[in-house]
């Protein structure tokens, strides 16, 4: 979250992985999970840009009653969907000072009794 605000206060716009510095665990892909996002790693989303996929997440096998994911592969580490396990959500802030906030979550009951406090990331 850190790394994208600072971001968007240098270029008022959202930025991709690559853009802000981020590098994901492994390359994106590791024994249990696949990562990726919405914006192309070295792109950037529009100025005005709302619920941005900016990270996700999808378990490459079964974990408790959480079933594999299907929407992130290595292939399409940058098509990560809302269809995702975990999902956290980038959207620019317009009011008086402008800012980017999240929405962090998780699909699927079984997923989210695996990480019970995900929703609390960016608040």
């Amino acid at each position: 979250m850190k790394l994208q605000q600072a971001y968007f206060s240098e270029n008022n716009q959202i930025g991709g992985w690559d853009m802000i510095g981020y590098i994901a665990p492994n390359g994106g892909e590791t024994t249990n999970f696949y990562y990726g996002a919405a914006i192309a790693h070295s792109g950037s989303a529009s100025q005005n840009a709302q619920n941005v996929v900016g990270w996700a997440a999808d378990n490459k096998v079964t974990l408790n009653e959480c079933v594999a994911g299907t929407t992130i592969t290595q292939a399409k580490a940058t098509n990560a969907t809302t269809n995702s396990h975990w999902i956290v959500k980038v959207s620019v802030n317009t009011g008086t000072q402008a800012d980017v906030t999240f929405d962090a979550f998780a699909n699927g009951d079984g997923c989210v009794a695996l990480t019970p406090t995900f929703n609390k990331i960016g608040k």
